[in-house]
């Protein structure tokens, strides 16, 4: 799909402000580095000093290959190629080889990123709203700022890389102009905001949930063949709203539809509820991928009115309300990409046939249809973006599967194992086929291991920020990211963590400028090189234990699990009651 050329407007008119910024970025790095010399050690006020001097020497430059750097990337972000996350030339067949002086540099970026999105943070959700309604989307479904945070902390290092000194002095570079080039972003977001305004642009709103009546190799065990790792399934019990109609005495009850969009009256024999699910799921299914989500919640809200007309228990039409809004906050997850909201809409007649029968289906978040929406949820995260084969190949997939489903009118749970069983089995055929074509790295790189073993590590890249040199530079280099990445789920016990896992895994990482979510394809014999593939690319990474241990212990590695979904919208729902 092409730019729309109001958004090609607005992004030439902020290119064209790129040279001034990156000058007043560079000016106030400087005063940075001269403030931050109090606190610094002799030898630190040294090394700030001759940063200081190249940085004066070299401005012109490093302005140059900054607006040169963000241009490339806003452009990359138009064109909706990769993401700038691509793997540099090796030679290992386009696999990229991570050690810690790759871990440091990520470091810094991520750190980057961060702030500007910390310090920013309102004025990026203003621009998103204006970026939005210059591409006629009113609804916000998703960024279309060319001018994210991780752009500009990507761009941020390419200029410092044009410094031609080593690379501990680059990155220090980096990590005194971050907090700078952030404070000056805020500012450009909201200009641009304001001139956005000026011109008559109406911005658009973000889409609420609405609820109506008030997300191979020998001897390596991986983890598709480990009976425990799917035995998922609790009783835990879903809270107020979440749970079994009339379980709960302080849920409250439904409201009518307003009487504008209730369903007509029909004369002759009312159809079946099964018939009306039927229906549903074949308009549904009938859908484009990525068609107007009005269209689809339109449909979906005018077949809820039919079946709750169509009930003839009080306790059914509570259910179909009850999962009618429980699905609304599902779909209104603006991190569900528009193909994977079609795909889990589909879900909803399947599971409302599963709890008019047994009700128990509401008893807790792991019950088979929940977590059977977890894990095709997750697939959006692990595949391309829309329009590519394999992300393709994997909707069709899904959509057979749901076929089946509404086919077969499942009536018990063991439909919904049998459907999670087959996803695993999927992701299963992937991760093969993915090592598979790795096969030839995989040699190499246990040759290479092996070398390494016997003769001892090879020294990091010449100029590189290893961990012995972390004394020459200011201390809060090992300040904590957590704000920034994984959070509470990461593993306390890093040592621990990597001993337990295992290859088919997934993880999510900042890898060279970016926050992916990646599969561990092989580990060698020692443990000493792990091979990871992208989720979302072809790109693949042969990172060393010890780099794997420092991303671990500065919060840029962590493991990846299906959220619940249901416990998230059971939240939402019961919010919005509390604010009703």
């Amino acid at each position: 799909m092409s730019t729309p050329d109001a958004l090609l407007r607005f992004v030439d008119d902020e290119l064209m402000r790129a040279p001034l910024l990156a000058e007043q970025m560079v000016e106030e790095a400087l005063a940075a580095i001269g403030r931050d010399a109090a606190g610094m050690t002799s030898r630190e006020r040294s090394l700030a000093a001759d940063l200081q001097r190249a940085l004066n020497l070299h401005r012109p430059l490093v302005t140059r290959e900054f607006v040169r750097a963000l241009t490339e990337y806003v452009q990359r972000e138009l064109n909706q190629e990769e993401s700038t996350r691509n793997a540099p030339p090796s030679g290992l067949g386009g696999l990229s080889l991570v050690d810690e002086s790759q871990v440091e540099v990520d470091v810094e970026v991520s750190r980057s990123i961060e702030a500007i999105r910390s310090v920013a943070e309102y004025e990026l959700r203003e621009l998103m709203t204006y970026t939005s309604a210059l591409v006629g989307d009113m609804d916000v479904a998703r960024d279309y700022n060319p001018f994210r945070p991780e752009v500009l902390g990507r761009s941020l290092w390419d200029a410092a890389q044009a410094l031609p000194m080593q690379r501990g002095y680059q990155l220090a570079l980096v990590r005194h102009a971050c907090m700078p080039l952030a404070q000056l972003m805020r500012k450009s977001y909201a200009g641009a905001c304001a001139r956005l305004e000026s011109m008559g642009v109406e911005p658009a709103v973000y889409r609420t949930i609405i609820v109506f009546g008030s997300r191979r190799s020998q001897g390596q065990q991986d983890s598709f063949f480990d009976p425990g790792s799917n035995r998922a399934e609790s009783t835990t019990p879903l809270p107020g709203a979440g749970g079994r109609p009339g379980s709960q005495a302080q849920t409250p009850p439904p409201a009518p539809a307003p009487a504008q969009t209730s369903a007509p009256r029909r004369s002759g024999p009312s159809p079946s509820i099964d018939q009306l699910l039927a229906r549903t799921d074949e308009m549904l299914r009938s859908l484009p991928p990525d068609g107007s989500p009005h269209q689809r919640e339109h449909l979906r809200k005018l077949q809820r009115q039919e079946l709750v007309a169509s009930a003839d228990k009080p306790a059914d039409r509570e259910l179909i309300e009850l999962i009618g809004r429980l699905f609304d906050a599902v779909l209104g997850d603006r991190r569900l990409g528009a193909d994977m909201q079609t795909l889990l809409a589909r879900l909803q007649m399947p599971a409302l046939r599963l709890a008019l029968r047994d009700p128990a289906t509401l008893d807790n978040y792991t019950h088979p249809v929940w977590l059977l929406m977890d894990r095709i949820a997750l697939q959006g995260d692990l595949h391309p973006p829309p329009g590519d084969p394999e992300r393709t190949r994997m909707l069709r997939f899904m959509h057979g599967l749901l076929d089946t489903l509404a086919q077969e009118q499942a009536r018990d749970s063991d439909a919904f194992r049998w459907a999670r069983e087959r996803v695993m089995a999927y992701e299963r055929s992937r991760f093969e086929q993915r090592r598979e074509a790795a096969e030839a790295e995989l040699h190499s790189l246990q040759a290479l291991e092996d070398q390494a073993v016997a003769g001892g590590p090879p020294p990091t890249s010449p100029g590189a920020l290893d961990v012995g040199q972390l004394d020459t530079v200011p201390a809060d280099l090992l300040d904590d990211l957590s704000a920034a990445g994984p959070g509470d789920h990461h593993p306390s016990d890093g040592a621990q963590w990597l001993r337990n896992r295992r290859s088919g895994e997934w993880v999510h990482m900042f890898m060279q400028g970016a926050w992916v979510n990646a599969q561990l394809l092989w580990y060698g014999a020692h443990r000493e090189y792990w091979l990871f593939a992208d989720g979302a690319s072809a790109n693949t990474w042969a990172i060393r234990h010890r780099a794997i241990e420092r991303m671990l212990q500065l919060q840029l590695l962590t493991g990846l699990q299906p959220r619940s979904l249901i416990r998230e919208a059971a939240n939402r729902v019961l919010r919005k009651l509390g604010e009703a």
